[in-house]
């Protein structure tokens, strides 16, 4: 009986497959080295500690932070978020976020808001997860101490205008600090924290920069470190004498031993982005994506929950078929083809009540990534044809 073969498209989620050479670092830096990163003199743990501040140095190059230790690594992009949200708000500070984004940042706003009394203030976004320049500058005064904003919807795709959404809430706020969550965004859109005119971005490292699970990271302007307070305390490496925590970037976001081996695949994926193959894999992803879409449109009883503006978005597809439970059909795809894609509501329940699917249990999503072929998107179509035949 010949096997299936598996057509992974749920990379909105977590990038997959990885580069070879990102398998390749984590193996050798684990059966390689092994050694704890800045906790040793001897030559393996200097090799660890190097191979971490070279990523911290790409990381910083991809996104135009002008300092590489303005650049923090954790666990995810929600530790991330978490991170700045929490550490930076006080009680009955005032932010405003919008109904686009992720529960990383609802849950966090929500219990500050819950404990502390923060005044929290939800922009509507349209069915499409844009949100509105004139709306967002209307909930802002001159009390609101934090914007958190997505650059791009992991529901529907779509890209914010968000450096226009940025200058126009600085026009109103001077003082206003603003927190861009780029989880979807970085390795797949330039990013310029400068020409963003933000002071935090959060995203995680194993998504569009194609490094493993389990890193993150989190940018930091200058001017707003002493702002924000860590999460976490304990042994850095550094100062180790004294008992209170570091006040030196990054070390002051940093404690605990880092996860290296993790850290060395994340390199390797930013290395990668920088190949001429990755370069390929992005005008494949283009290709990939406008074949998917073309194949959804073509199928009877289903629904295409699309930006109004076709290229203002990234390889993401949300759609409901009729009659049918979203849970229900990923199941039959992933029973009938082995096509793999994430149903529900993408911890996004804000969006998902603005587009009308929060009731129906969400949509189907797709997304593509630099590795999808045409022939797997061919045959996903295929299949979700099939499994939607019954409604004819």
């Amino acid at each position: 009986m010949t096997e299936i073969e598996r057509i992974y498209l749920d990379n909105a989620a977590t990038s997959w497959p990885k580069p070879d050479s990102v398998y390749l670092a984590v193996e050798q830096t684990m059966r390689g080295n092994g050694a704890a990163v800045g906790r040793g003199v001897f030559g393996d743990s200097a090799q660890a500690t190097q191979i971490v501040q070279q990523a911290r140095h790409e990381v910083a190059h991809l996104i135009g932070a002008r300092s590489d230790s303005s650049v923090v690594f954790t666990n995810s992009g929600t530790d991330s978020l978490s991170t700045a949200i929490l550490g930076l708000l006080k009680p009955n500070d005032s932010v405003v976020t919008t109904a686009a984004e992720h529960n990383s940042v609802l849950r966090p706003l929500h219990h500050l808001q819950q404990v502390i009394g923060v005044e929290l203030k939800i922009v509507p976004c349209d069915e499409t997860g844009l949100v509105s320049t004139t709306d967002l500058v209307k909930s802002i005064d001159e009390n609101t101490r934090l914007l958190v904003i997505n650059h791009v919807s992991n529901v529907t795709g779509v890209v914010q205008s968000i450096q226009e959404l940025i200058a126009a809430a600085k026009a109103k706020q001077p003082e206003l600090i603003v927190l861009v969550d780029a989880a979807q965004s970085l390795g797949h859109l330039p990013i310029d924290v400068a020409e963003l005119s933000c002071d935090l971005l959060a995203a995680p490292g194993h998504k569009g920069s194609y490094g493993p699970l389990g890193t993150g990271i989190l940018y930091l302007h200058p001017d707003i470190v002493d702002q924000v307070a860590p999460l976490r305390f304990g042994g850095t490496g550094v100062s180790s004498g004294d008992i209170q925590q570091p006040m030196t970037m990054p070390e002051k976001f940093e404690s605990g031993n880092l996860n290296a081996p993790a850290i060395a695949g994340l390199l390797a994926g930013l290395k990668y982005l920088k190949t001429e193959q990755a370069k390929a894999g992005k005008e494949n992803l283009a290709r990939c994506s406008e074949l998917l879409l073309a194949g959804l449109r073509s199928i009877d009883g289903l629904t295409l929950h699309l930006p109004k503006l076709i290229d203002h978005r990234i390889g993401i597809f949300s759609v409901s078929v009729e009659s049918l439970d979203a849970h229900e059909v990923a199941n039959l795809l992933d029973l009938t083809g082995q096509v793999q894609v994430r149903s529900g509501l993408h911890c996004a329940p804000l969006h998902h009540r603005q587009m009308g699917t929060f009731e129906r249990g969400g949509t189907i999503r797709f997304s593509v990534g630099r590795f999808t072929t045409a022939t797997q998107i061919e045959r996903a179509v295929k299949v979700l044809q099939q499994v939607s035949q019954p409604l004819k």
